[in-house]
């Protein structure tokens, strides 16, 4: 399995998160997603679609695991064709 860390933008105090057009959500899968915690997030914040506030945000980590699913038919299937 791969973990990959992503960053997104929470409100510090009220705890929701931003989504790319600066709205609030609860939700943190809408929530718009970093590369990095400083680069990325800061350009975000100061940029265009910054909110109005942006020092009462902070960037928090969002742990992304990959695991491959693989089906057992799928498999079996696939190694009886090719022999």
């Amino acid at each position: 399995m791969k973990i990959k860390y992503r960053y997104i933008p929470q409100h510090k105090e009220k705890k929701y998160f931003l989504d790319q057009y600066a709205q609030p959500v609860e939700d943190y899968m809408k929530a718009i997603r970093f590369q990095s915690p400083d680069d990325d997030f800061a350009l975000w914040l100061l940029g265009r679609f910054g909110p109005v506030d942006p020092f009462n945000y902070e960037a928090v980590p969002l742990k992304i695991s990959y695991e491959l699913e693989v089906q057992e038919n799928d498999y079996s299937e696939s190694t009886t064709q090719s022999n």
